[in-house]
């Protein structure tokens, strides 16, 4: 076993400049470039990522339609879930909602939503200003129901002050009955 040695590295080690030939010099530039690129790609999906909230939610109630005027499979939905915050500046917090749908048997339509997440030092309403609501089926049946729109944090405080005037869009989807996650990129 070669002695411990903890002193400078000894200069012999490396080859004199003269004997480095030309492919050793390119390999040492490609690979500096790959890392280079590796994480600037790092770095950009982590600033993407700081632009995401994610919410795991659970309905209040089981979501049903109410009839509305004298059109066959036309309702109005009201809809009262809770969220926990998974990613983002609230992440931690809870959210606190409810969306009001116009149905159809097609899909929908949001005519108001919004709610306020707190946590411990930190408080934040939105609002979601538009919204679509579908249904995937297979086989005919209902297996996931998805939403998509728009929304803004109205008002922010504490920890979460940065997201004050933000605006978002959204998509939640279903994870299971009477569940559902809810994913904002704020713009």
């Amino acid at each position: 076993m070669p002695p411990l040695h903890s002193g400078p590295a000894p200069l012999n080690r490396f080859p004199p400049a003269a004997e480095v030939d030309l492919v050793t010099l390119v390999r040492i530039l490609v690979g500096a470039l790959t890392a280079a690129t590796v994480m600037q790609g790092a770095l950009l999906t982590a600033s993407a990522q700081e632009n995401v909230d994610a919410f795991s939610c659970r309905y209040i109630e089981a979501p049903t339609a109410e009839p509305f005027g004298n059109e066959e499979g036309h309702g109005i939905s009201v809809r009262d879930y809770a969220c926990q915050v998974t990613q983002g500046p609230l992440s931690g917090g809870v959210l606190t909602a409810r969306a009001v749908w116009e149905m159809d048997k097609s899909g929908g339509r949001l005519l108001l939503g919004g709610g306020v997440i707190r946590k411990p030092g930190a408080m934040a309403v939105l609002q979601l200003s538009e919204g679509k609501l579908e249904y995937r089926t297979t086989n005919g049946e209902v297996t996931q129901v998805r939403t998509s729109g728009r929304g803004a944090y109205l008002l922010a405080s504490g920890a979460a002050a940065s997201l004050s005037g933000k605006t978002f869009t959204y998509v939640t989807k279903t994870t299971a009955p009477a569940q559902f996650y809810f994913e904002d990129r704020r713009e």
